[in-house]
């Protein structure tokens, strides 16, 4: 790993301050266009729960909401905005219909942006609802739920629901209303009530012009957590304009560059076989059932590797790689800073590269600096030094920090990888030992979020094709997946949109990204990552220094790219990283102690179902096995000293006995 020291870094930066000063005029020419606009139009300036979601929704796409009040007199602002060329949907709340001439709207419209009509109840005028739909929807009822059996069924509407076809979703209320319609309209969302389904989100189309039509739905608390599985009811509460957002503003959303997967196996080096896998029968499961397979390589064992492991790992970098597995792997090394002083950690993190710089010398195979923590996620303090040491990115099963709350922005929850903690990419996976809802995958292909999934050895008790039908769902639900390795997802960890000039901003979640222009011509990609701008850093665009802005808590800098071509933006941070220097022997006997049994847990433990239980109770509850261990080992001793004891006062009596028969 080619990583700057501070002073190199410092002399780079003085050497670039007169390119940045020249060439504001340039990126002050470029700044970023204004953002595509959701009209919504509205009776009265009152909050409601219709404009609550879609500016919820309009955040996450990174829309503006161009909100009309028709009380207001803002009939003649409704027409100017439909010919505005950056709106790109219109939203109607139902209040709004009686105020409303349907047909100049719709003449209006010339562009056929698509509308949606929201916060529909039974209120809502029947005959305003035939109006605008042409009479495919008849009316709005309410109906009463149980407190079981009920939930939103998606329908399969490829170029509307697209990944979501099919699934299922969390319906909590107690109450729905819903949509009388005829066949002239498309159900894509039901309320499923027993055996009863009842269209709560239609379409309809009008001579070329798509009208959807969102019954009213009621306001769900769902509470700030770090459960990753928060996302589906979340995703629930916001479903109508969360879907019909995304059909309606496409490429002038926020979206991901491609779908994105991977498969780590935590714990494991380059031995065969380790526990229960085999390397070349897990290469084998990958090409058939294509996914990729990433190592999550503790740096501890990085001279213990075999010769025809590390040829297969070489000869096959497009399904299997390596990441980086904390650094001695001793329980929790990145665990609560007041039990492992933050010192202590950042030794680890310079450690752990060395060891990781020697393994490629050794192997020439290269790895990724993805850090995987051992046993769980760090403190916000960690997080902070891994980027200091030009970390890509943490990928575990939370991804919020140990001493740290989820943040309560739904965006948070809706998306699987963050910056909020650092300013240091910090991505969640699944552990594909247990059973994952299709629903949570179906919403992460939806909305663009790569899935990651990790296993330890013992998941390949049943054998090798342990992770294949996960693999054949995640690429039924999205046939472009690309699996691959964590170095190359956290390169294209980033969102872009379409502008209303032509060229794109991009929205970077990494501090390292690869930005391909697929367009024929040359395009301006305006680039922006949050940056709290403590450490000292530089640009480098292809491996030289590019000037950037400082605007607020954003590093921004504009980036021309020829069509076709693909440009490698690197953010590098100031450190006093020597991988020369660092030492990276194995003194110590605890630590050798803690890996050889671990190594016998993995390849002689876990062979036996018996084992393998204990592993994952010991996993689930370890500190009460180890309190138990103690007591057990506490209880043989007190047991060996008392027989001991016995023993000594038998031989004292034998002894004496022995003399009183003498005497006699």
């Amino acid at each position: 790993m080619n990583i700057m020291t501070y002073f190199q870094l410092k002399r780079v930066l003085n050497q670039s301050v007169w390119i940045t000063l020249l060439s504001l005029s340039f990126m002050g020419a470029w700044r970023s266009a204004a953002a595509a606009d959701v009209l919504f139009i509205d009776k009265s300036s009152a909050s409601s729960n219709t404009l609550l979601q879609v500016k919820v929704a309009s955040k996450f796409y990174g829309l503006d909401v161009n909100a009309v009040v028709l009380a207001d007199g803002g009939q003649q602002r409704v027409l100017a905005a439909l010919s505005d060329p950056k709106t790109v949907a219109v939203v109607v709340t139902a209040d709004a219909l009686p105020l409303l001439n349907r047909t100049l709207i719709l003449q209006k419209n010339s562009r056929k942006i698509p509308l949606l009509i929201a916060g529909i109840n039974e209120n809502t005028s029947a005959a305003l609802l035939k109006d605008w739909s042409s009479g495919a929807i008849i009316n709005c009822q309410r109906s009463s739920l149980d407190a079981n059996n009920n939930w939103y069924a998606v329908a399969n509407v490829k170029d509307v629901t697209r990944q979501l076809g099919g699934i299922k979703l969390p319906l909590s209320q107690r109450e729905v209303s819903y949509l009388t319609i005829d066949s002239n309209a498309a159900s894509l969302v039901d309320a499923v009530h027993g055996t009863t389904s009842l269209p709560v989100f239609v379409r309809s189309t009008i001579n070329g012009q798509q009208i959807f039509f969102a019954a009213e739905t009621q306001p769900i608390e769902i509470p700030a957590s770090v459960d990753p599985y928060r996302q589906q009811a979340l995703f629930a509460t916001l479903a109508s304009p969360m879907i019909f957002l995304h059909y309606a503003a496409g490429d002038q959303a926020w979206h991901t560059p491609g779908d994105y997967a991977n498969f780590t196996i935590d714990d494991l080096w380059l031995r065969e076989p380790y526990g229960h896998v085999n390397y070349e029968q897990l290469l084998d499961e990958a090409q058939k059932h294509n996914f990729h397979a990433t190592i999550a390589f503790i740096p501890w064992n990085f001279d213990r590797n075999q010769t025809d492991m590390i040829s297969l790992f070489r000869e096959h970098p497009d399904r299997l790689s390596i990441c980086v597995h904390g650094n001695n792997h001793i329980h929790q090394e990145f665990g609560p800073l007041d039990s492992h002083p933050l010192s202590k950690q950042v030794g680890d993190i310079k450690q752990g590269l060395a060891r990781m710089e020697r393994f490629s010398q050794l192997t020439q195979i290269p790895y990724d600096a993805v850090m995987v923590f051992p046993h769980s996620v760090a403190p916000t303090a960690t997080f902070a030094e891994l980027r200091r040491y030009n970390f890509l990115a943490t990928a575990n099963s939370l991804n919020v920090p140990s001493d740290a709350q989820a943040p309560g922005d739904p965006e948070f929850a809706l998306r699987t990888a963050t910056l909020k903690f650092a300013d240091f990419t910090s991505m969640r996976r699944y552990s594909a030992e247990t059973d994952i809802p299709e629903a949570q995958l179906a919403i992460d292909a939806f909305l663009g979020n790569p899935m990651l999934f990790y296993a330890h050895e013992s998941f390949f008790s049943s054998g090798m094709g342990a992770f294949n039908s996960t693999a054949d769902i995640v690429n039924k639900l999205q046939p472009d997946m690309q699996w691959q390795s964590l170095g190359y997802i956290a390169r294209h960890l980033y969102l872009e949109r379409l502008r209303d000039d032509g060229n794109y901003d991009i929205h970077a979640y990494s501090s390292t990204i690869d930005v391909t222009n697929t367009r024929g011509s040359e395009t301006v990609f305006s680039v922006d990552k949050d940056e709290d701008f403590t450490l000292p850093l530089i640009v480098l665009v292809d491996g030289k220094s590019y000037p950037f802005q400082r605007i607020g808590t954003q590093l921004h800098l504009e980036l021309p790219i020829a069509g076709g071509a693909t440009r490698h933006i690197a953010i590098k941070y100031g450190n006093d990283l020597n991988l020369a220097a660092t030492d990276i022997s194995k003194p110590s006997l605890r630590i050798w102690a803690i890996r050889t049994l671990s190594d016998f847990r993995d390849d002689v433990v876990s062979r036996t179902s018996l084992g393998r239980r204990f592993i994952h109770s010991y996993a689930d509850n370890g500190q009460l096995w180890n309190r138990s261990i103690i007591a057990i080992i506490v209880g043989l001793m007190l047991l060996l000293l008392l027989v001991l004891r016995l023993r000594r006062k038998k031989a004292v009596v034998s002894h004496h006995s022995s003399i009183v028969e003498q005497n006699q």
